[in-house]
């Protein structure tokens, strides 16, 4: 089952990444509660397959970054990253950081780097793309501010 969730979170649903990543955590001892909540994802996967992601608007790249504040029992901030090209969606990542920070600022730097290492990856490809040339201007990445 998480096999399946973990095709379509790549594939096709960034939406359930993050319970997926959760979920698989506990695949060499799972409990009932996970099971019950692998059943609530299939159920959230039905209820919103008419749901899509669209492609449009103006082109320009712009990209969010953020990380949370060590919430999980493991101390380790989760790192997360979305770009868009207009209003579609064309990378995304959500992950648990390597190292554990002592301060949110610098959990912000490490979620920066894992963002702009993407970022640097997707001008490569746009470059490869002669027709998309505008695309390769400077990208706007948006970055949460820890309070």
């Amino acid at each position: 089952m998480i096999g399946s969730l973990m095709y379509c979170a790549t594939m096709t649903r960034p939406d359930i990444a993050y319970a997926v990543s959760t979920l698989s955590q506990f695949l060499e001892a799972p409990r009932s509660t996970h099971m019950k909540a692998v059943k609530c994802v299939f159920c959230y996967l039905l209820g919103t397959k008419k749901l899509k992601l669209v492609l449009g608007g103006n082109t320009t790249v712009a990209g969010f970054s953020d990380a949370d504040w060590a919430s999980q029992r493991h101390r380790h901030f989760i790192s997360g990253f979305t770009y868009f090209v207009g209003l579609g969606t064309i990378s995304w990542s959500a992950k648990k950081q390597p190292i554990v920070t002592l301060s949110s600022t610098k959990s912000e730097y490490v979620a920066l780097t894992h963002a702009v290492k993407d970022i640097l990856w997707i001008h490569k490809l746009l470059n490869e793309f002669t027709f998309l040339h505008d695309l390769s201007l400077p990208t706007v990445l948006y970055v949460g501010i820890p309070s």
